[in-house]
């Protein structure tokens, strides 16, 4: 039986010391792989970032994808799968900063960089613990808190992993 996905396995990447990330097929549960991980009992919270017994972590689910991250410290994941957007020219004039606008509208591949600026955004706006209804441009000064990873999901795909400054550790 085929999922469509690129991951036939669960394979973990650590991407910094006591930062470990699992990709895996849409249908997978996010909770089975965190406690596969180590993070022990995850709390669910409709709305809010997840809370494990041990560790910080973050979830994100897409046509196709699962992921998560585990964390000595705070984090962000986000994955997304890339799909035409018909409105594009709108979502960038409505979500994005003038920044992150211009660098989509310079792209060979607009959706793609879309796809790819989301998901760094996004991972930045949950390693803070709040959501894109806050907005999606965080500030210069929170945007200097993470260092921001990109990771490879395979075809079809973008994700995005965000990390502290702080640890010392790069990414």
């Amino acid at each position: 039986m085929s999922t469509g996905s690129p991951f036939t396995a669960a394979p973990d990447v650590v991407v910094a010391p006591g930062v470990v990330v699992r990709l895996a097929p849409a249908g997978t549960s996010p909770y089975a792989l965190l406690h596969e991980l180590g993070a022990g009992r995850v709390a669910r919270r409709p709305g809010r970032a997840p809370v494990a017994e041990h560790g910080h972590v973050s979830v994100s689910r897409t046509d196709g994808l699962v992921a998560v991250a585990l964390s000595d410290r705070p984090v962000g994941v986000d994955v997304e799968r890339v799909r035409p957007l018909p409105d594009l020219p709108q979502l960038v004039a409505d979500h994005l900063g003038p920044a992150d606008a211009a660098a989509v509208r310079g792209s060979d591949d607009p959706t793609y960089a879309f796809h790819a600026v989301w998901t760094r955004l996004e991972a930045i706006l949950k390693a803070e613990g709040i959501g894109i209804v806050d907005g999606l441009d965080p500030a210069p000064a929170v945007r200097a808190r993470w260092h921001l990873t990109t990771l490879d999901a395979g075809p079809g795909h973008c994700a995005a992993l965000a990390v502290p400054v702080s640890t010392g550790h790069r990414v």
